[in-house]
This record gives structure tokens, C-alpha cells and sequence, in this order.
């Protein structure tokens, strides 16, 4: 008996590849035994090689998928269910037990579930359990991230005085972000991250050119804010259970269903002005209530000088208290 195995065809945008792990994800879940060969460029398989199934891969490096080569891979063979997400005609050329066929705008944020329709499908997130990130050891588990993602930088009119600019206001006005260290994300040679990593204090940023898919991934999932003008980096990074995702741009889109924010303008007291307002508020630390008698230190203040005595107070006297409150007079004076 053969084995039953699933065929899927994914766009060659990269956009639309990530977008198109939602759709793989609904068919590990329906159907987690059975194994899928993907079709898709060699650079995203980066998007689906994590996921928890049996995969395989058919690959290319083409903007337009090689019709004959594909032809000659999967003609012939028997496909319990084929997924396609491109234009091709090839999914009619083949046998299957079920056939899907997705005609969807390019860009899409989110896909038609695979087995309920009626429901959005969103891009899912794979990678390995652990992973290494290269940042400075002294970053403790609470330090709060925040990401520029500079790829794509000509996309928006900031240059990294605005980058700059921003950090420093949110040190200064957005208390969430007070202790936050600045983590960029850039193409090798990006002059914008650059200009950060030569302006900025070396102990406040740290730069991660080409930083590998699954570690951006798993640096999205520590981050408190992420703002630039990488459009990958703002579709993951919602889905990768981060805080604050705001893309730059130079102008407003007519693209509906965005998981993000859009800022189209280059003030960047504007844009910390909403991140202070959009960021949830750090609570308030409640002031314990503190009783004479459990409790075990004194304070007494005079003016600026503070004196502790940490003597516990439950078996003394009104005098012998009457006395410690005069030696802490006497302390305070001597001073």
C-alpha cells in the first residue's frame, strides 16, 4: 500500500510564502500523518522546515515556478490532497483524491481556512525549541527590546537621526521603555544602521544584520515594541506574541486587515507620543501597610537625614520607645 502524501504549491512572493504557513498549519492539524512535499522557493523554505510533521521539498529559484521541471517531478504520482495558492495549471495535471485551488489578491495578510472557509487563516510561526541570541549577556529576561527592522529602509523618509531621535524620546517620556535596550535589524551594508550603531551608546544597542529567520523569530517573541520599515518583520511580528507593531511608510495603503500599525509621517515625537499611549501602563507597587508591631526597623526623618534603627519593636515599652525616638533625635542633630 502507498503512502498517502499532500502537495502544496506556495506563491513565489515572499510575502504570500509567509502568509501561506497558515494554510499549512490547518493541514498538519486535519491531517498530522500524513506527509506534505512543498513546492516553493529556496529561501522560504525557512518558513515551513520547523513545522511539527513530515515534510518534504520541491525548490526552485525562479520569480515563475519552472513548469516542465515541476511536471517532471510530480506527474505520475498519486496525491491524496493538493493545496494550490498559485496560478499554476499544474494541480490539474495531476491525480488526487481532493483538490484545493486558492485565488486570493497577492499581499494578503490572511488566507481562507483550508476546512472552514467562512474563517480566516493566519500566518503561523515554527522554530526550534531553543535557540541562541546573540545579545549582550548582561540583558537580563526583563529587559524590555525594542526592534528597528531598517530593511527596506527606502520604503519611509527616515534616515537614523529620526531612529536616533525616537530612542531618546522613549527613554525619556515612555516609562515602559525607560531601561529598554535597542536592538536593530538590517541588511549587511544598511546605512541607516549604520548611522544608529556609530550615534547611539554601545551599551544601549546592539546591531544584528542578516539575522537568520528562526532567530528573528524568537527575537520578535522578547520584544516589547517593533518599528521600521520591513514588511516580513511587521507581518511576523504579531504573531510571534510581541507588543507594539508599527511599520513606516511614505504613504497610507488601501490594504484592509493589517495586523499592524501604519505611520506615514516622519515625527518622531508623534510617533513616541502614541507608543506611550498605546503601550499598556506599568502597574503601581501598593504600599504595604506597616504595623508597630511586626514591624522590624524604625525610620525617623529630620529634614534630609535618615536614620534606621533595626531593633524590632514587639516587646518594648512606651518609654523605652519614648527613649529610641530621643536617640534618633540626637543622631539627626549630631549630623
Amino acid at each position: 500500500m502507498s503512502l498517502r502524501k499532500n502537495l502544496l504549491l506556495v506563491p513565489s512572493n515572499r510575502l504570500d510564502a509567509f502568509t501561506a504557513t497558515g494554510v499549512l498549519a490547518d493541514m498538519l492539524k486535519a491531517e498530522p500523518s500524513v506527509e506534505v512535499e512543498i513546492i516553493c522557493r529556496e529561501s522560504d523554505v525557512v518558513y515551513f522546515e520547523n513545522a511539527p510533521g513530515r515534510m518534504s521539498f520541491i525548490t526552485h529559484n525562479k520569480d515563475v515556478p519552472p513548469r516542465f521541471s515541476l511536471m517532471l517531478k510530480t506527474l505520475g504520482r498519486t496525491w491524496h490532497r493538493i493545496v494550490s495558492l498559485t496560478n499554476l495549471r499544474l494541480p490539474f495535471l495531476l491525480w488526487a483524491q481532493h483538490r484545493h485551488s486558492f485565488k486570493f489578491t497577492a499581499g494578503a495578510y490572511a488566507l481562507p481556512s483550508l476546512f472552514r472557509p467562512d474563517r480566516a487563516t493566519p500566518p503561523h510561526i515554527w522554530g526550534p525549541e531553543k535557540i541562541h541570541l546573540p545579545l549582550p549577556e548582561t540583558l537580563t529576561p526583563l529587559t524590555p527590546l525594542v526592534v528597528f527592522a531598517t530593511q527596506e529602509s527606502g520604503r519611509a523618509d527616515w534616515d537614523w537621526r529620526h531612529y536616533a531621535e525616537l530612542a531618546w524620546r522613549l527613554a525619556d517620556s515612555v516609562p515602559q521603555l525607560a531601561n529598554a535596550h535597542i536592538v536593530v535589524l538590517s541588511s549587511k551594508d544598511c546605512r541607516v544602521a549604520q548611522g544608529l550603531v556609530d550615534n547611539l551608546p554601545a551599551g544601549q544597542i546592539t546591531c544584528l544584520p542578516d539575522l537568520p529567520y528562526a532567530k528573528t523569530a524568537a527575537l520578535l517573541r522578547r520584544a516589547k515594541m517593533v518599528l521600521g520599515t520591513d514588511r516580513l518583520v511587521a507581518r511576523m511580528a504579531p504573531y510571534a506574541s510581541c507588543g507594539l507593531v508599527l511599520r513606516l511608510d511614505r504613504a497610507e495603503t488601501l490594504e484592509t486587515g493589517r495586523p499592524y500599525g501604519l505611520y506615514t509621517g516622519h515625527d518622531a515625537g508623534q510617533v513616541a507620543s502614541y507608543i506611550g499611549g498605546a503601550l499598556p501602563k506599568v502597574p503601581m507597587e501598593p504600599k504595604a501597610s506597616i504595623e508597630p508591631k511586626a514591624a522590624a526597623a524604625k525610620m525617623a526623618t529630620q529634614d534630609e537625614n535618615i536614620a534606621t534603627v533595626a531593633r524590632p519593636l514587639v516587646s518594648q515599652s512606651k518609654a523605652e520607645l519614648q527613649a529610641l525616638a530621643d536617640q534618633i533625635n540626637r543622631i539627626n542633630n549630631d549630623r
